[in-house]
């Protein structure tokens, strides 16, 4: 599994993927994060599993991909 973060998401002249002055708030940007997924068992009991995977936030970029960075 390659962890390093992507060069840029999926959009093309994306203007957050052309910078590096803002790491992704969610990843600290590293571009992998650990959200709680929910898990239900035999009895219907739900509890959370922490679980690894590509920041969402910033499509595994590291850079922060939301209007609210652009101060």
């Amino acid at each position: 599994m390659d962890t390093r973060p992507r060069e840029c998401c999926a959009l093309t002249d994306c203007p957050w993927c052309s910078r590096d002055d803002l790491a992704c708030h969610y990843c600290s940007g590293s571009g992998r994060w650990r959200p709680e997924m929910p898990v239900q068992d035999g009895d219907g009991m739900i509890s959370w599993k922490r679980v690894e995977e590509e920041c969402r936030m910033c499509t595994g970029t590291g850079k922060a991909h939301h209007h609210v960075a652009a101060g």
